[in-house]
């Protein structure tokens, strides 16, 4: 904080700390349809006994400075008591980040509000005040005036996003369920406004200079930490100019991050179901305090949830596309109770129980459930959906063009056969994986080759395998990346390359890419689904010189596979399984590999490479069969495999169990082959 700041400076004259404490507990109390802390604790606490048992237990780790952090792995870690807020001693920016999100604070107010021990609320109280008292505010200029926004990004607790984060998630919360304790007193009040008058400045002068596209959504939560602020705050000065920067600016952040499909350009499914939260958060809070919000803005939201089905697979869990998690974090699930609360319609949470347990919806509901006005209605509306989940009424096949991505499944059954494919480059930001033209699959309700996930953020050799082209289902060229990855956060110039088509007929269901990241050679790609039974991958790579290898990566959720007659099957017993059928002139290598649900935790995997040295000049062709297989049925389907290219096309004939299918590429269109008489 700027010391030389003080509340006389930044709320009307001759308004004291404690005129301000009361009206702040007055404006708390309406806005909460006149229920305390307490009462809304005890709401909660009847409604939802689990996930009031599992905050209290958060809880009183954190009363022992015990947190679970990015770096830390699953484990508890102690963060130090009162937390030490710069450290970085696990080596991950992440850990520094989160920390000082204080996610743990809100955590602690929660718990008083569920159980009335002031326990909780004097940690939390001291451990802000701490923070205020220890942690001061860079200044925003520098001594000739001039703004310095570097101040506010790289590892700093005062990142511009942090302070966004701290605005709208957890300061809000943590003032309304605690201003009413006896550790809230006008002393502290005052210090605090100050501190908040700050983080508004930083938002409202220094947040622009960061995005000055909008385009990030970094810059969709700093401007809802400014709307929160400026609405919980409108004594404070500049409050009104804070509060109308925000709403233009989140006008500007839908138009800029959301694409007239519904997908945010980033086309990370977990930064998109993040995007969906956050979009919705601006409605909650305009429905709180009684704002209005432009209907273009309503309509664009509800198609981003439509995006958010699309982008799950059809066994649950978001496909991993780029820095995506897979498992319950950053789901649809958490899109839907987003829009449940800006909309308080129960399809939304009906959907998502189509695909996820009540168990994973409930741990979205956890961190919100302070932000519900009606948790009797919350309950009602979701045990009703139990019992009732809504399949998607949606197309098979959704080709997002504006983010060069498709994803198709055979029907919205869970054990449908689903896969996405995407490719564009140069990326949209650095959330992106070096995988152009690679795809993630899944089928019987289980995932089957897959892209890795992230694992982690920090700037190390498991975040280089996570990301490089050689743990995805794509290809590569002499054993090099599509483009130089150069470090966690930093890629090397990349190429164009674009989805070019997405077709449907005769049985056929194709998604067509091309990127030139190996100039002069370009690299094309046909994803087909047949019969809705099995998946096609042709692989076309030009202008190749003699010497020149090509690489077709594949990486199976699973840790066995063993040889057939045309090319190798996954061998775990009691789970479905994937059939790769491929040339026999691809050179074949196995290496044990890694794919992450969560962040700091993986599984062990396969990855398969299969490498062609070129004996001369010119076109490489390759045509791979992935053929999925119940739980139970282990044995080679495909009994015969035979490719050939010819002037007129890259022709393949194969067998599978008593089926004969004969296709030919002409470069640009897979079809059947015209039987002649």
């Amino acid at each position: 904080m700027n010391h030389t700041i003080t509340a006389a400076d930044i709320l009307p004259e001759g308004m004291t700390a404690q005129a301000l404490l009361d009206r702040l507990k007055d404006r708390i109390l309406t806005v909460n349809q006149g229920k305390t802390a307490l009462e809304r604790g005890a709401v909660i606490k009847e409604q939802f006994p689990q996930l009031a048992e599992h905050t209290i237990t958060l809880a009183d780790q954190a009363l022992e400075g015990l947190l679970v952090l990015p770096g830390t792995g699953p484990e508890l870690y102690f963060v130090g008591n009162p937390p030490k807020w710069e450290f970085n001693p696990v080596n991950d920016n992440e850990y520094t980040f989160h920390l000082n999100r204080m996610h743990h604070l809100k955590t602690m107010a929660e718990a008083y509000s569920l159980t009335g021990n002031l326990t909780y609320a004097k940690k939390a109280v001291e451990e802000l005040n701490d923070w205020i008292l220890t942690i001061p505010c860079p200044g925003l200029t520098d001594e000739t005036g001039a703004y310095t926004p570097e101040r506010f990004s790289g590892l700093s607790t005062w990142r511009a996003l942090e302070v966004g984060i701290r605005g709208y998630r957890t300061w809000p919360l943590i003032i309304e369920l605690l201003a009413d304790t006896p550790y809230f007193t006008p002393e502290f009040l005052e210090t605090l406004v100050c501190s908040v008058y700050e983080h508004c400045r930083v938002l409202y002068e220094i947040s622009p200079l960061l995005w000055p596209k909008a385009d990030h959504n970094h810059y969709l939560m700093e401007n809802l930490g400014l709307m929160s602020f400026s609405c919980l705050f409108p004594e404070m000065k500049d409050s009104s100019t804070f509060l109308l920067h925000s709403q233009k600016e989140l006008d500007r952040c839908m138009e800029a991050q959301c694409t007239p499909c519904g997908g945010q350009i980033e086309g990370c499914p977990s930064y998109h179901n993040g995007c969906v939260f956050w979009f919705a958060m601006r409605m909650v809070f305009a429905r709180k305090f009684g704002i209005q919000v432009p209907r273009t803005y309503v309509n664009q939201l509800e198609k981003m949830f439509q995006h958010s089905v699309f982008a799950t697979r059809a066994c649950g869990g978001n496909f991993p596309w780029g820095d995506s998690h897979i498992a319950d974090k950053e789901t649809m699930s958490l899109a839907a109770v987003s829009c449940y609360m800006a909309y308080s319609d129960p399809k939304y949470l009906e959907t998502a129980l189509y695909f996820y347990p009540p168990s994973t919806l409930l741990e979205d509901v956890r961190d919100n459930l302070w932000r519900i006005p009606d948790t009797r209605q919350l309950k009602n509306v979701m045990d009703e959906a139990v019992s009732s989940p809504k399949k998607p009424d949606l197309p098979l096949v959704a080709w997002q063009k504006d983010l060069d991505q498709v994803y198709i499944r055979t029907g919205w059954e869970r054990d449908a056969i689903s896969f996405m494919t995407a490719c564009r480059t140069p990326v949209q930001n650095l959330h992106a994986h070096i995988d152009a033209g690679g795809f993630d699959l899944t089928a019987f309700g289980e995932p089957l080759l897959t892209d890795p996930g992230i694992y982690t953020y920090r700037d190390d050799e498991n975040r280089k395998h996570f990301k490089s082209a050689f743990w995805h289902n794509c290809l590569t060229v002499n054993w090099k990346n599509m483009w130089e990855y150069k470090a966690s956060w930093a890629y090397g110039p990349q190429k164009e390359g674009r989805l070019l088509s997405v077709t449907e007929e005769d049985g056929i269901i194709s998604a067509f890419s091309c990127h030139h990241n190996y100039e002069p050679a370009a690299a094309s790609r046909c994803l087909a689904m047949i019969d809705q039974t099995f998946l096609v991958v042709i692989d076309q790579v030009n202008g190749l010189e003699e010497g020149d290898s090509v690489q077709i990566h594949f990486h199976p959720d699973r840790t066995f596979a063993k040889e057939i007659p045309f090319g190798m099957i996954t061998t775990s017993p009691d789970r479905p399984n994937i059939e790769l059928a491929y040339a026999d002139y691809m050179e074949t290598q196995i290496e044990a590999g890694k794919i992450s649900t969560v962040n700091d935790v993986w599984h062990d995997s396969l990855v398969v490479h299969l490498n062609h040295t070129m004996k001369a000049p010119g076109t490489f062709y390759h045509a791979a069969l992935l053929i999925p297989h119940r739980a139970g049925q282990g044995e080679p389907s495909c009994f015969a495999y035979q490719t050939e290219q010819r002037e007129d096309g890259f022709f393949l004939t194969f067998r599978i169990d008593r089926s004969v299918y004969r296709l030919v590429w002409n470069g640009s269109r897979l079809t059947r082959v015209k039987e002649t008489s």
